[in-house]
């Protein structure tokens, strides 16, 4: 119980400080953006999912427009259960963005995520296969504060390529206090793809809450996340 308290305690953290800023939604729930963090800024991002299970990612902008992150996923962390804690192998995200958008066009980004869900350890393998190499596009449709975020994904799993999909959400900023996100991840056919909602609550302009239900369209999980911002 000591690890789990140090370990929920040390993510809390890292995340807090006085130079922490809100910036753009680089990633809703399991679907990314053409969004990247302004330079010299940390992210990160700490989910609590089904089984005590919790997911944290560390992403900062190394170089303008590029940003670098790992994941770390920790097993049976939270909660009371008799299971020991099980360190997961680390993911690897990068991303790239290349295109700015203009009144016409999308910003685009290119960018790479290895990181799975629901590990299946008698196999050795992810259930729900990584994002992969993937192209996100992002752009304020219809009215302010309505943005669409369509992309196309080559799933892996460890690095091994594996299909072509797609995804798109859409996510709804009211007076930076909410955000309500929709995804429709995985699209490669209709029994396979995912729906996903939730909403971002800002705390303060650095912290925000999120509480989202995945794949409600099959066995649906639900899951919160925090999510920091901060100035290096």
């Amino acid at each position: 119980m000591l690890k789990r308290i140090f370990y929920i305690l040390s993510v809390l953290v890292l995340g807090a400080g006085p130079l922490c800023a809100m910036q753009s939604d680089t990633y809703l729930i399991d679907t990314p953006t053409a969004e990247v963090l302004a330079l010299r800024d940390f992210g990160l991002r700490t989910r609590f999912f089904s089984g005590g299970g919790v997911l944290t990612y560390f992403d900062f902008t190394v170089i303008n427009r590029l940003s670098i992150g790992a994941s770390f996923t920790v097993e049976h962390l939270i909660g009371e259960n008799n299971e020991d804690l099980k360190l997961l192998v680390p993911a690897l995200q990068l991303k790239y963005r290349f295109y700015d958008g203009s009144e016409v066009l999308p910003a685009f980004a290119l960018g790479f995520d290895n990181q799975g869900f629901y590990y299946d350890h008698d196999k050795d393998e992810y259930k729900q296969k990584a994002k992969g190499l993937y192209l996100a596009a992002t752009k304020e449709i219809f009215t302010p504060g309505l943005i669409f975020n369509p992309g196309l994904n080559v799933t892996v799993d460890d690095f091994e390529f594996d299909k072509l999909a797609g995804f798109a959400s859409l996510a709804y900023n009211i007076k930076d206090a909410v955000n309500l996100m929709f995804e429709w991840d995985n699209i490669h056919n209709f029994k396979d793809s995912r729906l996903n909602a939730g909403g971002r609550i800002y705390i303060t302009e650095y912290f925000a809450l999120d509480f989202a239900v995945r794949n409600f369209n099959g066995k649906a999980e639900r899951i919160a996340q925090l999510k920091y911002t901060c100035s290096l």
